[in-house]
């Protein structure tokens, strides 16, 4: 039984004694490697002592009978006797029924009514005999008045437990202490029980016997035979003696048991590496190659037949001989091969080995040199190559490409590449650049290295004369004027006159414009001066709407109905126009109107058409041309008919140009300030004349031109500004009815209050309004609302029917506003006229709610809506049917539902709504409908129950029948039936009710007792509410101080589930026991897991079974033991933890805990556990660890009287004082802490400094640690963090002329594109010549090794010298200045108040600065001079004082061995030099 070791601790070899309710059994253990096993010992039942269908189980010297709880009931030690249930109750004058579980007791007399506790903190209990008063500490007696020495003196020694009783205590002594106090330790040695001369050790509760060797027991009474094993082997005589035993080995075998087997090869006779092959008595010696002789010591002498020839010495080896050569010129095993020195190829670089003599000789190409050719001669050595070019060898392949033929002949020698400006074999040729003559307007060229100079005549400057001097440098306009600059002139654009601002003009705008004062502008518009010579004079800008010199003429005209006015274009005055003056066909005008169809011009005729109108909103322009077949349209994007002012312009394009096009130009709002405009094209040549359109009809047009409109109907609102072929057309000449001056408009939908009620929307009609209402409202203003109607008001049946006036297809939709809180019911069905509504028939198609949601019904099928609608809200919903498909709107959302059978509503089928005449037949669909509909409608038809007197916008069916309808929407008075419990107040809501409760109570109708709204938890904890009363709830902590329960009898059910809440680091430990007799319950831990132990009352033997989860982290963890199936009566019984399942029983099937009901049952709760405790429930009854004792629900468990527990979960103060180092965060993980180190340091408590490279980070570097991080110090090529990135070197793309670059580890290759070759692919392959290369734009080719080469000109470059230079890429112009790119240089265009090559020059500044330089630059030259001149000086006093002397004198640092090197010293003279 591993349940011995897992919860309780024993020593090795001693007997311990397990007291259960007066039964003793007597549980022996022994001791092996690892764990301890308990067995019983005892055969009393062999006699069968146990009666009347009693199991009889045997103990270590009694035996125990476990009386059958089936049919009659027996007691006492072998079932004997009837059972007597008053033996274990707990009352006075209890009355038994014999060999059955039934007692009566009296009726209980309240004891504590007369409050017989006397004093503060007594508190009176029932009792089955009386009543039990519970005392305050040092108080006793039955009133709580005698004083008596209590447990919280702590009278009770060794670890005794003190337990209270109402005159004063008890201590129930550990094992092995006895007397009042528990203060003696009994002996257990004083009966001598260890023989033998064994020695006796006292211990609490147990003695050990340490016996002598030889003997063993737990006495030391068995003397130990240590022969009975039979230790000797391989036939060895095993002679016994005291505490040990002799073997008497065979021949040929030793050791203390005969066991081994003489090994002759443990001396290693055998040598060079034999194998000695062990035998009985002797050894033989397998010996390798070469070697012989009883021990394998002799080496055979392979030399000994002479077989090196050549004079080869010949070496021995083992079974084998090597000959050595040495210069005998021969080679070969046996040295008889004569060696070609050739054969390894040893001269390099092509070069021709000949054989010789123990010799070869290399015999080189020319370029190369040393005994094997190896040494190649570098001709750049010297620096051949002139003037700064570069020297190329012939023989580095590195210059050129893989598919270039090399040939050593030609390897000599090299090759120069020049600088710029420079030809020639060594580059000594310099170019004269001004062979091409760049010098543009008379300028002369002077010859430079790689560039020229020209000098350039007056009036031009530049690299190449060709700018002509900027007169606008001066800044000549003045006030703000730009200047343009001219050939030998310039001109100033003076700026425009702004509002309130002066106008200039004039040739440097130093005039000021007075055309504009004293204007007669009219109608806001703008005057703008200009200047005629000498003259002042201005010019009108009108404002929109208006014309003519003064912009006095209005042109604005308006329609306030459908018509039009003619204009007739004069065809004779169009040919006095000249053709630079001539304008397309073209109609532009501005307008606005709020209409969205409507026709703004039409121009021709039938045949030829031009014409523009507003379609949706939308501008279309068309032209067309029967008499062509050809018709263009144009549409704008944007409508147009928002009220406000739009200006447009269609034309049409006119011979000669190629194609026919028309053109629509829009100007206003979405059009942004450049406007709109749309065109479209057609291959066909323009196909309308201003002869064909003569007639222009604006507003409007005759009917038979209407008809070919889109539109149709004439134009209503304001136009203006209307021009027909670029000339202004005013209205007031203009003819019609209709047609009137001005534009005067009503804004119909902008004023407050607004028009349309119930948030209505408003359509401006131009000339009135019109409101556009949301359902259910409708009327002129909205103001009208359709009726509701109540269904099934206070319970009653309610429906209206409505026979079908017209067919309606297979497409339709169904609406209508709901609000219900009834979850299922009929909203409406259809049914085919010849059926009744009668058992036995069906409708066709069927609406109704289920679960609250909408569902479609019709032939079997049917679709559900997804959304909730039954939530006592006004719901709009709309259910439409196409051809079987059914779709459901709701709140915006259009939902798709499925396919149903496709349904065919026809005339004289009958429709009822919310319910049918036949209550019972509406039982299929839920019912009939609770609640209000509202607007009911078939497509547009209203199904209206008062459709007689209300006025319906539309179609309307009249009902055939209706019944139990209530108008308007009508809530039931749900108040009626008082359903509010407990004084609550009920309060009417629609179709419900809200019930006010008091504080203590709650639920719908307060029917909930509320308990710890009155905070009843005195003593600690989180009160809980329950059905039937409350829960203190709290944590507690527990160091081997367990907690004893008991329910009472209490407990309803069966216990089919117990939960825990825990946090622990003791690895072995006992959570919670609970028992009855033989029945138990054991929860613990085992090496850290769940482990659970369960004997029900048909169970013969425990069930144990494990978790495998550990629990044991000293986090809390949630632990629940229960059965799978509680519902059955017995069934596997698992472990889950935290939610998770963690073990089971299988296969075993346990009934429940059936015994925790009984009364005589009890729990305890940590019996051996170190840790807290939370939550902890025995089939869901709480075990509460705070004092209460008035909790009012029936089932709850007590705790023993005196045991208190220690609230709050609380650990050791692992961090105090604080552990971790090096600013390390210390977190306490109950009983243990982890410290959160900083970056850069480790271990337990952050003292070791972590090294970063250890993990070798660099992939491709060396790492270097620092603290928190690491540096990478990458290998060439390689770059990033960790050195893992390998550098892209073509990243520079040095490759030229389209070659492939192929990367790799820090270097790079090209793979050249045909025609290419060098390291760069930079030559060209094979060498191009002159003779195929023309140079562009004045560069001169040259034939260079590697291929023709440009030399261009300067400001040019490129291949040919076609690509010219940017100067302007470096921004060179300073201070705001404008840079433009000239050829070979730029030229700085700079701001006011600088000047300069780069602008680099304040003008103002300058003028400061003049008398300081005039000064300086003198000055400093003077200085220069004279510096100039004492140098001179110097120089020749020096040269002729060592001349003078005429022999040489060492100077004093020559004699000390030293030389200086000094940069102030004197260049040696020439006379010196030479000694």
């Amino acid at each position: 039984m591993d349940l011995v070791r897992s919860f309780y601790q024993y020593s090795p070899n001693v007997c311990t004694y397990k007291h259960t309710k007066g039964v003793v059994t007597l549980l022996t253990t022994t001791e092996t490697n690892s764990s301890i096993f308990c067995s019983e010992s005892s055969e009393k039942c062999v006699s069968s002592p146990c009666q009347n269908g009693a199991t009889c189980v045997d103990t270590m010297d009694d035996y125990v009978c476990l009386c059958s709880r089936d049919g009659v009931r027996y007691m006492g030690k072998d079932c004997e006797e009837l059972y007597d249930a008053c033996v274990f109750a707990e009352c006075e004058g209890c009355v038994s029924e014999l060999g059955t579980g039934n007692f009566t007791c009296p009726a209980e007399v309240d004891e504590c009514a007369s409050d017989p506790c006397i004093g503060a903190r007594t508190e009176c209990l029932k009792e089955p005999d009386g009543f039990l008063c519970l005392c305050p500490d040092g108080l006793g007696g039955d009133d709580c008045t005698a004083r008596i020495t209590d447990c919280v003196d702590q009278p009770c020694l060794n670890n005794a437990t003190c337990r209270r009783q109402l005159d004063g205590f008890v201590c129930e002594c550990a094992p092995g202490y006895r007397g009042e106090h528990c203060e003696e330790d009994i002996n257990e040695c004083l009966s001598h029980p260890c023989q033998n001369g064994a020695i006796c050790m006292d211990g609490i509760n147990e003695y050990h016997c340490f016996c002598v060797p030889g003997y063993q027991g737990y006495n030391c009474e068995i003397d130990i035979n240590e022969c009975a094993s039979r230790p000797c082997e391989n036939n060895g005589t095993c002679v016994n003696g005291k505490d040990r035993y002799i073997c008497e080995c065979l021949l040929g075998y030793t050791g203390t048991n005969c066991e081994v087997e003489v090994d002759e090869c443990e001396s290693d006779p055998c040598e060079n590496g034999a194998t000695c092959i062990d035998l009985v008595g002797l050894y033989t010696c397998d010996c390798v190659k070469g070697f012989s002789g009883l021990n394998c010591e002799i080496n055979i002498d392979e030399c000994e037949s002479a077989p090196c020839q050549n004079g080869g010495t010949c070496q021995d080896l083992v079974d084998s001989f090597k000959c050595d050569c040495g210069d005998s010129g021969y080679m070969g095993d046996l040295c008889e091969e004569d060696i070609p020195e050739c054969a390894s190829d040893p001269c390099q670089h092509g070069a021709t080995c000949e054989e010789g003599t123990k010799e070869y000789t290399c015999t080189c190409w020319p370029g190369y040199e040393g005994q094997n050719c190896e040494v190649d001669i570098d001709e750049c050595v010297d620096a051949p190559c002139e003037n700064g070019g570069e020297c190329f060898e012939n023989s580095d392949p590195m210059q050129w490409t893989s598919d270039w033929t090399f040939s050593y002949a030609t390897a000599a020698g090299y090759v120069c590449q020049c600088q710029p400006g420079y030809t020639g074999e060594t580059c000594s040729v310099n170019i004269d650049e001004c062979v091409s003559e760049p010098c543009h307007n008379g300028g002369q060229c002077e010859d430079r290295v790689n560039g020229y100079v020209c000098i350039c005549a007056d009036g031009y400057r530049g690299v190449e004369c060709e700018v002509d001097i900027d007169e606008c440098e001066s800044a000549p306009c003045q006030n703000g004027g730009v200047c343009e600059d001219l050939v030998g002139d310039y001109e100033c654009n003076c700026e425009k006159a702004s509002r309130g601002l002066q106008a200039w003009g004039g040739r440097q705008c130093t005039v000021e414009l007075l055309g504009c004062l004293n204007h007669q502008c009219q109608n806001g518009a703008t005057c703008r001066p200009w200047l005629d010579g000498d003259k002042h004079r201005h010019t009108c800008l009108c404002a929109p709407g208006f014309y003519d010199d003064l912009c006095s003429t209005a042109t604005t005209f308006s329609f306030s109905q459908p018509g039009y006015f003619l204009l007739e274009v004069s065809v004779e005055e169009r040919k006095k126009r000249s053709p630079e003056t001539e304008h397309p066909l073209q109609v532009c005008l501005r307008f606005r109107t709020t209409l969205p169809d409507r026709l703004l011009f039409f121009r021709g005729n039938s045949d030829h058409f031009l014409s523009l109108e507003l379609v949706r909103g939308a501008l279309r322009g068309w032209a067309e041309s029967k008499e062509d077949g050809v018709s263009l349209q144009v549409t704008s994007t944007d409508l147009a008919n928002d009220g406000e002012w739009h200006e447009v312009c269609v034309s049409v394009s006119l011979a000669p140009a190629e194609q026919a096009e028309i053109v629509l130009e829009i100007k206003g709002p979405g059009c942004g300030k450049e406007g709109c405009r749309v065109e479209q094209t057609t291959d066909h040549a323009p196909f309308l004349q201003h002869s064909q359109l003569k007639q222009v009809y604006v507003g409007g047009a005759p009917e038979e031109y209407l008809s070919l409109t889109y539109s149709g109907r004439g134009f209503v609102g304001c136009m203006e500004d209307l021009l027909v072929d670029g000339r202004t057309i005013l209205p007031q000449g203009a003819k019609g009815p209709e047609l009137e001056l001005g534009c005067s408009k009503n804004e119909w939908c902008r004023v407050e209050p607004h028009p349309c009620s119930h948030h209505g929307d408003c359509i401006d009609l131009w000339t009135s309004y019109q409101c556009s209402c949301h359902r259910p409202y409708h009327g002129q203003d909205c103001s009208k609302e359709y009726s509701s109607w109540t269904f099934g008001h206070e319970g009653s049946s309610s429906f209206s029917s409505f026979d079908l006036q017209t067919d309606h297809a297979q497409n339709f939709n169904l609406s209508f506003f709901l609000r219900s809180l009834k979850p299922d019911g009929i909203v409406l069905q259809l049914w085919e006229a010849e059926q009744a509504v009668v058992e036995g028939s069906e409708p066709y198609l069927t609406v109704f709610l289920q679960m609250g949601r909408v569902e479609v019904s019709a032939g079997g099928q049917s679709v559900r809506s997804p959304v909730f609608v039954c939530d006592g809200h006004k719901q709009q919903i709309q259910v439409e049917l196409q051809e079987g498909e059914v779709f459901f709107n709701h709140a915006g959302f259009r939902y798709p539902l499925g396919s149903i059978a496709p349904v065919t509503l026809r005339v004289g089928d009958q429709i009822y709504v919310g319910g049918l005449p036949n209550e019972g037949m509406a039982g299929e669909w839920g019912g009939h409908f609770k609640g209000c509909l509202q607007d009911v409608r078939l497509d547009d038809v209203h199904l209206d129950v008062d459709a007689w007197n209300n006025t319906i916008n539309g179609t309307a069916y009249v009902p055939s029948d209706a019944q139990n309808l209530l108008p308007g929407c009508v809530s039931d008075d749900m108040c009626k039936a008082a359903p509010c419990l407990n004084g609550g107040e009920c309060s009417l809501t629609w179709n419900d009710f809200t019930c006010w409760c008091p504080l203590n109570f709650t639920g719908k109708t307060c029917e909930s007792r509320v308990w710890c709204v009155s905070d009843p938890c005195m003593n600690g904890g989180r009160c809980v509410d329950l059905p039937d009363g409350y829960e203190c709830v709290a944590n507690a902590t527990f160091d081997n101080s367990p907690l004893h329960f008991t329910a009472k009898g209490s407990l309803i059910a069966p216990v089919t589930n117990i939960t825990l809440d825990l946090r622990t680091r003791q690895e072995n430990s006992v959570l919670l026991r609970a028992w009855r007799g033989a029945e138990f319950l054991l929860i613990g831990l085992l090496d850290g897991v769940v482990r659970a132990e369960l004997h029900g009352e048909n169970s013969v033997e425990p069930v144990v079974f494990t978790g495998s989860q550990r629990v044991t982290d000293g986090l809390w963890h949630h632990l629940v033991v229960s059965m799978e199936h509680p519902e059955q009566d017995a069934s596997l019984w698992v472990i889950s933890v935290d939610g998770i399942m963690d073990g089971s029983s299988a296969p075993e099937h346990i009934e429940s805990m059936g015994f925790l009901s009984d009364v005589t049952s009890e729990v305890a709760l940590a019996e051996s556990y170190t840790g807290c405790l939370g939550l902890v429930r025995v089939g869901g009854t709480y075990l509460p660890f705070t004092d209460d004792f008035v909790a009012p629900q029936a089932a709850r468990f007590r705790r023993r009287r005196g045991e208190r527990a220690r609230l709050g979960c609380v650990g050791s103060s692992v961090c105090r004082p604080q552990p971790c180092q090096h600013g390390g965060t210390c977190e306490d993980l109950f009983h243990h802490f982890h410290c959160a180190c900083p970056l850069g340091w480790e271990g337990l408590t952050c003292e070791i400094d972590t090294d970063e490279c250890a993990s070798g980070p660099c992939v491709h570097g060396n790492c270097r640690d620092k603290l928190g991080g690491f540096e990478c110090e990458c290998e060439p090529g390689f770059g990033g963090a960790t050195c893992d990135e390998d550098l892209d070197e073509c990243k520079d793309s040095p490759c030229q002329n389209r070659a492939t670059c192929v990367d790799g580890v820090n270097q790079y290759s090209c793979i050249c594109a045909r025609g290419y070759s060098g390291k760069q692919c930079q030559w060209n392959h094979p060498p191009q010549k002159c003779a195929d290369l023309e140079c562009v734009s004045g560069g001169v080719c040259r034939d260079a090794p590697w291929g023709a080469e440009c030399i261009c000109a300067p400001g040019l470059t490129g291949r040919r010298c076609e690509i010219e230079i940017n100067e302007c890429m470096s921004n060179p112009c300073l201070n705001g200045g404008t840079c433009l790119d000239r050829l070979s240089f730029f030229q700085c265009v700079c701001a006011a108040g600088f000047s300069g090559p780069y602008c680099e020059t304040n003008k103002e500044a300058q003028r400061d600065r003049m008398p300081w330089m005039v000064v300086v630059i003198p000055l400093a030259c003077g200085c220069a001079l004279l510096a100039v001149i004492g140098v001179i000086f110097m120089l020749m006093t020096a040269r002729r004082k060592r001349q003078s002397e005429g022999a040489y004198s060492p100077s004093q640092q020559e004699v000390a061995g030293a030389r200086l090197e000094m940069d102030s010293m004197l260049k040696v003279p020439p006379e010196e030099r030479l000694i």
